[in-house]
């Protein structure tokens, strides 16, 4: 009995003992595994700052009769061209894949752009869901992380919101040129090729495909086309896609230039056709007309980089190479297809946020980590520098679910981010942002407003006399009306 006795007072202490533990301690809801439709943490140490966001997945739901109708699975492709009969073009709209995405705007607490703090993108951004620009003649930072198109190289854009359009950076480096006049995105529109002398040409093919044997880290590229996670070319994207749950691997993004000072990491796996049209077949007429000049300094410079990625110097090798490009895609049952996309990366205002994803098929949830200098000296970027100091931002986010051809657009209420407990999200200082411990960071998990109530979330509607809360709009908060579930809160996502 008193061997009893001692055992349960020693563990009354340590229950005692346990149950003081300082605030900076993890706490127990840290650990629990998301409920909701997101969980967002928030980590800065003496110079960069990480968000990380973690979502559910929702079920792909159109289009209707699509084979990955009802599956969970991650959007981690955006578009693709595939041959009609004539040349390689995009799906037919009803099928046109899309990917998912994760964004936010940020701004000052106090406030640089007025009515952010209290309504967010919905008094400031969307004017009846038809454009993304202010209502002011402010600037309000934009992240912007597409699961299928920046994603894929570690990126995320760093943009901007004006009161004219979603602002990206209008000039681009010199190499650029080689997509368009300006590379100002991590994207473009694949052209597609057109002319005579071989089966590239008569038959349209894209201009880039996949550089097939070029080795990006332990991965190797196994087609000129889409592959899926067997290494097999992609035919039928609503049947394969949905296989595919890997996304540390860049199968979808063909990146065509870098700056590899800025970035030196490997990424680049593209294989631009007329490079090798021109050396096998000595045409022109196929090219941008700035590199339609042989021997000027742009085609110079093109040539050059081309040569050296593509290891291809020769007209015999370029022939051999366009021969068995065309067999490739013959022997696909002529099914075979080319991601729509391609990326640019420089050192520029835009390309300033490097991102970390992945995707847990089990839980059906995203994890999505964004790294950005607290400071950029940019006057498009929020200056998160005064996290230290106890600055507080107005921060609003958007998940984009993708599905077939749909895609929800969920947005969160306005929130509050500061070091402040009390405050929506509580940032936390860390000793350095590439290894920090999330399980110590506090969390905040909450529900999206759904896109069913979108046509609500308006500037015209919250400044009518239909909206309940008019008379308020501008000196409280969204939340401190609709809370927990209440209104335009919903879990029925979850399934």
């Amino acid at each position: 009995m008193k061997q009893i006795k001692l055992l349960l007072f020693f563990l009354s202490i340590s229950l005692l003992i346990n149950g003081c533990k300082s605030d900076d301690d993890p706490k127990p809801e840290q650990q629990k595994p998301l409920e909701t439709q997101t969980r967002v943490q928030v980590a800065y140490d003496a110079s960069n700052v990480a968000f990380k966001f973690v979502w559910k997945s929702q079920k792909k739901t159109l289009p209707a009769g699509i084979s990955s109708n009802g599956l969970n699975y991650p959007g981690h492709f955006h578009d693709m061209l595939k041959h009609n009969g004539e040349k390689f073009d995009r799906l037919p709209s009803a099928q046109r894949l899309q990917e998912d995405r994760v964004s936010f705007m940020i701004d000052d607490y106090n406030t640089q752009v007025p009515g952010f703090a209290k309504a967010n993108c919905a008094i400031t951004c969307h004017t009846g869901m038809a454009s993304h620009r202010l209502l002011t003649e402010n600037v309000v930072d934009h992240w912007h992380w597409r699961g299928g198109r920046s994603g894929p190289m570690g990126y995320a854009e760093d943009a901007a919101v004006g009161n004219v359009e979603r602002i990206r950076d209008n000039v681009g480096t010199p190499l650029s040129k080689f997509i368009r006049a300006a590379g100002d995105r991590f994207r473009e529109d694949q052209p597609v090729l057109t002319g005579t002398g071989h089966g590239v040409l008569t038959d349209g093919f894209p201009r880039f495909v996949f550089n097939k044997g070029k080795t990006l880290g332990t991965y190797v590229v196994p087609s000129y086309f889409m592959a899926n996670e067997a290494n097999q070319v992609i035919t039928d994207p609503f049947t394969q896609i949905p296989q595919v749950k890997n996304v540390s691997v860049n199968r979808s993004l063909l990146v065509i230039f870098q700056d590899r000072q800025f970035d030196k990491v490997e990424k680049v796996n593209a294989l631009d056709l007329s490079y090798l049209i021109w050396l096998a077949l000595n045409q022109t007429t196929h090219l941008p007309a700035h590199l339609r000049e042989v021997g000027s300094a742009d085609f110079e410079a093109w040539k050059t980089f081309w040569q050296s990625e593509s290891a291809v110097s020769s007209q015999a090798a370029a022939l051999a190479k366009l021969n068995e490009i065309h067999a490739e895609w013959v022997a696909s049952g002529k099914n075979a297809m080319v991601a729509r996309s391609v990326g640019i990366i420089y050192n520029s205002d835009q390309h300033d946020i490097t991102s970390e994803s992945s995707y847990d098929a089990n839980r059906n949830e995203w994890t999505v980590v964004l790294k950005r200098k607290l400071s950029t000296g940019s006057n498009r970027d929020a200056d998160l520098s005064g996290l230290s100091t106890g600055k507080k931002f107005s921060i609003s986010f958007a998940m984009h679910d993708a599905g077939g051809a749909a895609i929800s657009h969920d947005i969160s209420l306005p929130l509050i981010l500061s070091t402040d407990k009390d405050d929506n999200i509580q940032a936390m200082q860390v000793t350095n942002i590439n290894n920090i411990d999330w399980s110590t960071i506090p969390v905040y998990d909450t529900y999206w407003v759904k896109q069913s109530a979108m046509g609500k979330y308006t500037t015209d509607y919250l400044k009518s006399a239909a909206h309940p809360g008019v008379a308020v709009l501008e000196t409280m908060k969204c939340v401190d009306c609709h809370k927990d579930n209440a209104s335009l809160l919903t879990t029925s996502v979850l399934n």
